[in-house]
Protein backbone atom coordinates (compact mmCIF):
# COMPACT_ATOMS: atom_id res chain seq x y z
CA UNK A 1 0.00 0.00 0.00
CA UNK A 2 2.65 2.65 1.06
CA UNK A 3 4.25 2.06 -2.80
CA UNK A 4 1.25 2.79 -4.20
CA UNK A 5 1.58 6.10 -2.26
CA UNK A 6 5.04 6.44 -3.71
CA UNK A 7 3.68 5.86 -7.19
CA UNK A 8 1.17 8.63 -6.88
CA UNK A 9 3.78 11.10 -5.29
CA UNK A 10 6.27 10.15 -8.82
CA UNK A 11 3.63 11.31 -10.48
CA UNK A 12 2.78 14.56 -9.34
CA UNK A 13 6.09 15.47 -9.07
CA UNK A 14 6.66 14.77 -12.49
CA UNK A 15 3.47 16.99 -13.21
CA UNK A 16 4.97 19.58 -11.26
CA UNK A 17 7.74 20.16 -12.86
CA UNK A 18 6.53 19.41 -16.62
CA UNK A 19 3.87 22.05 -15.60
CA UNK A 20 6.15 24.79 -13.75
CA UNK A 21 8.78 25.17 -16.57
CA UNK A 22 7.80 28.17 -17.59
CA UNK A 23 9.13 30.03 -14.45
CA UNK A 24 12.33 29.15 -15.24
CA UNK A 25 12.54 30.17 -19.01
CA UNK A 26 14.87 32.36 -19.33
CA UNK A 27 16.81 31.97 -22.50
CA UNK A 28 15.30 29.86 -25.96
CA UNK A 29 15.99 26.55 -25.31
CA UNK A 30 14.69 23.10 -25.76
CA UNK A 31 11.54 22.45 -23.79
CA UNK A 32 13.17 18.86 -22.31
CA UNK A 33 10.77 19.27 -19.00
CA UNK A 34 7.90 18.14 -21.52
CA UNK A 35 8.57 14.74 -21.72
CA UNK A 36 7.55 14.45 -17.97
CA UNK A 37 3.66 14.67 -18.91
CA UNK A 38 4.10 11.05 -21.33
CA UNK A 39 6.03 9.50 -18.71
CA UNK A 40 3.89 10.75 -15.51
CA UNK A 41 0.89 9.09 -17.79
CA UNK A 42 2.46 6.15 -18.14
CA UNK A 43 3.18 5.86 -14.97
CA UNK A 44 -0.29 6.73 -13.76
CA UNK A 45 -1.30 3.69 -15.78
CA UNK A 46 1.14 1.44 -14.16
CA UNK A 47 -0.43 2.05 -11.02
CA UNK A 48 -4.03 0.75 -11.85
CA UNK A 49 -2.13 -2.41 -12.94
CA UNK A 50 -0.12 -2.64 -9.92
CA UNK A 51 -2.83 -1.29 -7.15
CA UNK A 52 -5.67 -1.69 -9.30
CA UNK A 53 -8.63 1.72 -9.33
CA UNK A 54 -9.32 3.77 -5.93
CA UNK A 55 -10.27 7.16 -6.22
CA UNK A 56 -7.34 8.72 -5.70
CA UNK A 57 -5.44 6.73 -8.76
CA UNK A 58 -8.35 7.96 -11.02
CA UNK A 59 -7.37 11.62 -9.67
CA UNK A 60 -3.69 11.13 -10.64
CA UNK A 61 -4.30 9.48 -13.65
CA UNK A 62 -7.08 12.27 -14.69
CA UNK A 63 -4.72 14.77 -13.65
CA UNK A 64 -1.64 13.03 -15.81
CA UNK A 65 -3.84 12.74 -19.23
CA UNK A 66 -4.90 16.72 -18.70
CA UNK A 67 -0.92 17.41 -18.43
CA UNK A 68 -0.61 15.01 -20.97
CA UNK A 69 -2.64 16.77 -23.61
CA UNK A 70 -1.59 20.33 -22.23
CA UNK A 71 2.04 19.60 -23.68
CA UNK A 72 1.42 17.22 -26.09
CA UNK A 73 2.54 20.17 -28.91
CA UNK A 74 5.90 20.57 -26.30
CA UNK A 75 6.29 16.75 -26.82
CA UNK A 76 6.53 17.20 -30.36
CA UNK A 77 8.90 20.27 -30.19
CA UNK A 78 11.36 18.18 -28.13
CA UNK A 79 11.27 15.29 -30.24
CA UNK A 80 11.63 17.32 -33.19
CA UNK A 81 14.81 19.68 -31.32
CA UNK A 82 12.80 22.85 -31.93
CA UNK A 83 13.60 25.98 -29.68
CA UNK A 84 11.10 27.48 -27.13
CA UNK A 85 11.95 31.24 -26.44
CA UNK A 86 8.37 31.95 -25.25
CA UNK A 87 5.16 30.31 -24.13
CA UNK A 88 1.80 31.36 -24.81
CA UNK A 89 -1.32 32.87 -22.07
CA UNK A 90 -3.02 30.45 -22.52
CA UNK A 91 -0.39 27.43 -21.78
CA UNK A 92 0.58 29.77 -18.90
CA UNK A 93 -2.97 29.55 -17.26
CA UNK A 94 -3.22 26.28 -18.09
CA UNK A 95 -0.23 25.20 -16.63
CA UNK A 96 -0.99 27.21 -13.32
CA UNK A 97 -4.23 25.98 -12.94
CA UNK A 98 -2.52 22.18 -13.30
CA UNK A 99 -0.22 23.56 -10.50
CA UNK A 100 -3.20 24.24 -8.22
CA UNK A 101 -4.65 20.97 -8.78
CA UNK A 102 -1.48 19.09 -8.12
CA UNK A 103 -1.01 21.04 -4.61
CA UNK A 104 -3.87 20.22 -3.53
CA UNK A 105 -4.08 16.58 -5.00
CA UNK A 106 -0.56 16.06 -3.32
CA UNK A 107 -1.92 17.25 0.16
CA UNK A 108 -5.19 15.01 0.22
CA UNK A 109 -2.81 11.95 -0.95
CA UNK A 110 0.14 13.06 2.30
CA UNK A 111 -3.08 13.65 4.89
CA UNK A 112 -4.71 10.00 3.69
CA UNK A 113 -1.35 8.44 3.00
CA UNK A 114 -1.32 4.55 3.74
CA UNK A 115 0.89 3.68 7.36
CA UNK A 116 4.27 2.51 6.09
CA UNK A 117 5.00 -0.72 7.29
CA UNK A 118 7.36 -4.35 6.32
CA UNK A 119 7.53 -7.59 6.61
CA UNK A 120 10.77 -7.26 9.13
CA UNK A 121 8.87 -5.04 11.43
CA UNK A 122 6.93 -8.03 12.24
CA UNK A 123 9.62 -10.39 12.22
CA UNK A 124 7.76 -12.25 9.28
CA UNK A 125 8.43 -13.66 6.01
CA UNK A 126 5.98 -12.92 3.18
CA UNK A 127 5.68 -14.96 -0.45
CA UNK A 128 2.98 -13.68 -3.03
CA UNK A 129 1.99 -16.80 -5.29
CA UNK A 130 -0.07 -16.49 -8.79
CA UNK A 131 -3.32 -19.06 -8.43
CA UNK A 132 -4.58 -20.73 -11.56
CA UNK A 133 -8.26 -22.82 -11.78
CA UNK A 134 -11.26 -22.28 -10.29
CA UNK A 135 -12.65 -23.15 -6.74
CA UNK A 136 -12.91 -27.01 -7.68
CA UNK A 137 -8.86 -27.49 -9.01
CA UNK A 138 -7.41 -24.80 -7.48
CA UNK A 139 -3.23 -24.94 -8.04
CA UNK A 140 -0.23 -23.01 -7.61
CA UNK A 141 1.63 -23.23 -10.97
CA UNK A 142 4.98 -24.15 -11.90
CA UNK A 143 5.22 -21.41 -14.41
CA UNK A 144 2.88 -18.88 -14.53
CA UNK A 145 4.28 -18.13 -18.23
CA UNK A 146 2.87 -21.41 -19.98
CA UNK A 147 -0.36 -19.84 -20.20
CA UNK A 148 -2.15 -20.30 -17.63
CA UNK A 149 -4.95 -17.79 -16.74
CA UNK A 150 -4.73 -16.53 -13.45
CA UNK A 151 -7.62 -16.71 -10.79
CA UNK A 152 -6.34 -15.73 -7.99
CA UNK A 153 -3.78 -14.12 -5.71
CA UNK A 154 -2.59 -16.48 -2.50
CA UNK A 155 -0.21 -14.87 0.04
CA UNK A 156 1.71 -16.64 2.70
CA UNK A 157 2.84 -15.29 6.15
CA UNK A 158 5.21 -17.40 8.32
CA UNK A 159 7.26 -16.43 11.51
CA UNK A 160 11.04 -15.89 11.30
CA UNK A 161 12.35 -18.80 13.10
CA UNK A 162 15.72 -18.88 14.33
CA UNK A 163 16.30 -21.82 16.56
CA UNK A 164 14.93 -25.46 17.00
CA UNK A 165 13.38 -24.80 20.34
CA UNK A 166 11.33 -22.09 18.63
CA UNK A 167 10.33 -24.02 15.55
CA UNK A 168 8.91 -26.84 17.60
CA UNK A 169 6.99 -24.84 19.60
CA UNK A 170 5.44 -23.00 16.98
CA UNK A 171 4.40 -26.38 14.54
CA UNK A 172 1.74 -27.45 17.35
CA UNK A 173 -0.04 -24.08 15.82
CA UNK A 174 -2.85 -24.21 13.10
CA UNK A 175 -2.44 -22.80 9.90
CA UNK A 176 -4.34 -20.10 9.62
CA UNK A 177 -6.86 -19.65 6.43
CA UNK A 178 -8.45 -16.43 5.59
CA UNK A 179 -10.29 -15.16 2.45
CA UNK A 180 -11.51 -11.07 2.17
CA UNK A 181 -15.03 -10.32 0.78
CA UNK A 182 -15.68 -8.05 -2.64
CA UNK A 183 -14.86 -4.31 -0.94
CA UNK A 184 -11.64 -5.68 0.39
CA UNK A 185 -8.45 -7.31 -0.41
CA UNK A 186 -5.52 -9.15 1.42
CA UNK A 187 -3.48 -6.23 1.39
CA UNK A 188 -6.35 -4.28 3.48
CA UNK A 189 -5.81 -6.71 5.97
CA UNK A 190 -1.78 -7.34 6.04
CA UNK A 191 -0.86 -5.70 9.09
CA UNK A 192 -3.29 -7.89 11.60
CA UNK A 193 -2.39 -11.22 9.33
CA UNK A 194 1.26 -10.31 9.64
CA UNK A 195 0.89 -9.55 14.13
CA UNK A 196 -0.45 -13.07 13.83
CA UNK A 197 2.34 -14.70 11.83
CA UNK A 198 4.82 -12.85 14.08
CA UNK A 199 3.27 -15.17 17.22
CA UNK A 200 4.43 -17.96 15.54
CA UNK A 201 1.35 -19.02 12.87
CA UNK A 202 1.36 -19.79 9.87
CA UNK A 203 -1.42 -17.63 7.58
CA UNK A 204 -2.03 -18.07 3.77
CA UNK A 205 -4.79 -15.79 2.34
CA UNK A 206 -6.35 -15.03 -1.03
CA UNK A 207 -8.22 -12.89 -3.30
CA UNK A 208 -10.14 -14.84 -5.80
CA UNK A 209 -11.48 -14.07 -9.40
CA UNK A 210 -12.49 -17.06 -10.72
CA UNK A 211 -15.18 -17.24 -12.92
CA UNK A 212 -17.24 -19.38 -10.47
CA UNK A 213 -17.21 -16.47 -7.50
CA UNK A 214 -18.17 -14.17 -10.44
CA UNK A 215 -20.66 -11.97 -8.62
CA UNK A 216 -20.91 -8.00 -9.20
CA UNK A 217 -21.29 -8.42 -13.15
CA UNK A 218 -24.79 -10.75 -13.20
CA UNK A 219 -26.26 -7.08 -15.14
CA UNK A 220 -24.03 -8.61 -17.91
CA UNK A 221 -23.84 -11.26 -20.73
CA UNK A 222 -20.47 -9.37 -22.08
CA UNK A 223 -17.44 -11.66 -21.48
CA UNK A 224 -15.41 -8.92 -21.79
CA UNK A 225 -17.03 -6.77 -19.57
CA UNK A 226 -17.32 -9.37 -16.99
CA UNK A 227 -13.97 -10.46 -16.73
CA UNK A 228 -13.01 -6.47 -16.42
CA UNK A 229 -15.21 -6.31 -13.54
CA UNK A 230 -14.39 -9.38 -11.57
CA UNK A 231 -10.54 -8.58 -12.18
CA UNK A 232 -8.39 -7.91 -9.68
CA UNK A 233 -7.58 -4.52 -11.17
CA UNK A 234 -11.33 -3.03 -10.77
CA UNK A 235 -13.57 -5.26 -8.67
CA UNK A 236 -13.00 -3.67 -5.11
CA UNK A 237 -13.81 -0.28 -6.52
CA UNK A 238 -16.62 -2.06 -8.43
CA UNK A 239 -17.89 -3.26 -5.33
CA UNK A 240 -17.66 0.28 -3.06
CA UNK A 241 -19.47 1.94 -5.90
CA UNK A 242 -22.35 -0.32 -5.80
CA UNK A 243 -22.53 -0.50 -2.44
CA UNK A 244 -22.43 3.24 -2.81
CA UNK A 245 -24.82 4.02 -5.00
CA UNK A 246 -26.74 0.90 -5.22
CA UNK A 247 -27.60 -0.41 -1.65
CA UNK A 248 -30.68 -2.59 -2.59
CA UNK A 249 -28.42 -4.20 -5.40
CA UNK A 250 -25.49 -4.77 -3.52
CA UNK A 251 -27.88 -6.33 -0.23
CA UNK A 252 -28.66 -8.57 -3.21
CA UNK A 253 -24.83 -9.24 -4.00
CA UNK A 254 -24.15 -10.17 -0.23
CA UNK A 255 -26.48 -12.61 0.13
CA UNK A 256 -24.63 -14.49 -2.70
CA UNK A 257 -21.06 -13.91 -1.62
CA UNK A 258 -21.82 -15.33 1.95
CA UNK A 259 -22.95 -18.75 0.26
CA UNK A 260 -19.62 -18.27 -1.68
CA UNK A 261 -17.48 -18.62 1.48
CA UNK A 262 -17.62 -22.03 1.53
CA UNK A 263 -16.18 -22.66 -1.86
CA UNK A 264 -13.29 -20.10 -0.94
CA UNK A 265 -12.80 -21.85 2.25
CA UNK A 266 -12.76 -24.99 1.16
CA UNK A 267 -10.37 -24.94 -1.77
CA UNK A 268 -8.08 -22.62 0.63
CA UNK A 269 -8.20 -25.50 3.04
CA UNK A 270 -6.90 -28.51 0.44
CA UNK A 271 -4.60 -26.19 -1.01
CA UNK A 272 -2.79 -25.39 3.09
CA UNK A 273 -3.12 -29.15 3.06
CA UNK A 274 -1.07 -29.08 0.28
CA UNK A 275 1.77 -27.23 1.57
CA UNK A 276 1.79 -27.85 4.94
CA UNK A 277 0.70 -31.60 5.03
CA UNK A 278 -2.43 -33.95 5.70
CA UNK A 279 -1.94 -33.87 9.36
CA UNK A 280 -2.06 -30.02 9.84
CA UNK A 281 -4.61 -28.42 11.88
CA UNK A 282 -6.75 -25.81 10.49
CA UNK A 283 -8.25 -22.62 11.88
CA UNK A 284 -10.47 -20.25 9.83
CA UNK A 285 -10.67 -16.62 10.38
CA UNK A 286 -13.34 -14.78 8.68
CA UNK A 287 -14.99 -11.42 8.21
CA UNK A 288 -18.63 -10.48 7.72
CA UNK A 289 -19.82 -14.48 6.51
CA UNK A 290 -22.36 -16.14 8.24
CA UNK A 291 -21.90 -18.72 10.63
CA UNK A 292 -24.02 -21.56 8.93
CA UNK A 293 -21.83 -21.12 5.62
CA UNK A 294 -18.18 -21.36 7.80
CA UNK A 295 -19.85 -24.07 10.12
CA UNK A 296 -20.30 -26.40 7.11
CA UNK A 297 -16.44 -26.21 6.19
CA UNK A 298 -15.10 -26.93 9.62
CA UNK A 299 -17.51 -29.87 10.15
CA UNK A 300 -16.60 -30.97 6.53
CA UNK A 301 -12.94 -30.66 6.98
CA UNK A 302 -13.41 -32.08 10.60
CA UNK A 303 -15.28 -35.41 9.36
CA UNK A 304 -13.81 -38.14 7.33
CA UNK A 305 -11.72 -38.68 4.93
CA UNK A 306 -10.23 -35.34 7.44
CA UNK A 307 -9.76 -34.28 10.56
CA UNK A 308 -8.21 -30.94 9.87
CA UNK A 309 -10.94 -28.57 10.93
CA UNK A 310 -10.03 -27.19 14.77
CA UNK A 311 -12.71 -23.89 14.26
CA UNK A 312 -13.28 -20.00 13.30
CA UNK A 313 -12.67 -17.07 14.39
CA UNK A 314 -15.02 -14.08 13.19
CA UNK A 315 -13.23 -10.87 12.86
CA UNK A 316 -17.11 -8.64 13.48
CA UNK A 317 -17.03 -10.35 16.65
CA UNK A 318 -14.68 -7.53 18.38
CA UNK A 319 -16.63 -4.48 18.94
CA UNK A 320 -13.60 -2.52 18.49
CA UNK A 321 -13.30 -3.55 15.02
CA UNK A 322 -15.62 -0.54 13.31
CA UNK A 323 -15.05 -1.44 9.42
CA UNK A 324 -15.80 -5.10 8.96
CA UNK A 325 -15.93 -6.33 5.41
CA UNK A 326 -13.38 -3.38 4.40
CA UNK A 327 -10.27 -4.37 6.77
CA UNK A 328 -8.17 -2.42 9.00
CA UNK A 329 -8.13 0.17 6.34
CA UNK A 330 -6.87 3.08 9.58
CA UNK A 331 -3.62 1.63 8.24
CA UNK A 332 -4.11 0.01 4.52
CA UNK A 333 -7.09 2.87 2.79
CA UNK A 334 -6.90 5.63 4.72
CA UNK A 335 -9.23 7.48 1.92
CA UNK A 336 -11.96 5.00 2.78
CA UNK A 337 -11.63 5.18 6.38
CA UNK A 338 -11.51 9.09 6.35
CA UNK A 339 -15.03 9.18 4.07
CA UNK A 340 -16.22 6.63 7.01
CA UNK A 341 -15.29 9.19 9.66
CA UNK A 342 -12.01 7.25 10.63
CA UNK A 343 -8.55 8.95 11.24
CA UNK A 344 -5.72 6.94 10.09
CA UNK A 345 -3.83 5.17 13.10
CA UNK A 346 0.17 4.72 12.80
CA UNK A 347 0.14 2.86 16.12
CA UNK A 348 -1.56 -0.37 15.17
CA UNK A 349 -3.52 -0.64 18.41
CA UNK A 350 -7.12 -2.34 16.55
CA UNK A 351 -4.65 -5.07 14.13
CA UNK A 352 -3.00 -5.76 17.50
CA UNK A 353 -5.86 -5.75 20.09
CA UNK A 354 -7.71 -8.42 17.26
CA UNK A 355 -4.84 -10.25 16.76
CA UNK A 356 -4.80 -10.51 20.17
CA UNK A 357 -8.45 -11.64 20.36
CA UNK A 358 -8.10 -14.04 17.79
CA UNK A 359 -4.97 -16.07 19.40
CA UNK A 360 -7.45 -16.42 22.70
CA UNK A 361 -9.99 -17.50 20.69
CA UNK A 362 -7.70 -20.53 19.01
CA UNK A 363 -6.07 -21.47 22.60
CA UNK A 364 -9.57 -21.83 23.77
CA UNK A 365 -10.77 -23.99 20.98
CA UNK A 366 -7.61 -26.43 21.48
CA UNK A 367 -8.87 -26.98 24.89
CA UNK A 368 -12.12 -27.94 23.74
Amino acid sequence: MFDCFLSQCLVLLLVFFCSARFFFLKISRVDSFAVFSPLALIISLLIFYCFGFSVINLAVFFLALITFFTNFRAVLRVYSSLIVDSYSGVFIIFSVLILILTLLLGALIVFTRPVKYSEKDFNVTKKTLTLTGSTTDLRIPENILQGQIPSGRLYVYEPVVNDEITEEIYSSNPVLIFSPGIRAEVLNYEPYLELLAQKGYKVIAADFYTKDLYLISDFTENPFIKALLESRFLRRFAALKLEEYKKDWYSQIADKEKAQAIKKYSALSKLALELYGDQSQLFYIVDGIDFDSIYSVVEKFKTEPYDNALGFFSLNRVDEYRTSGYGFIEQTDVFTAWRMGLERENKFFIPRYVAGKTIKSIEEQKKD
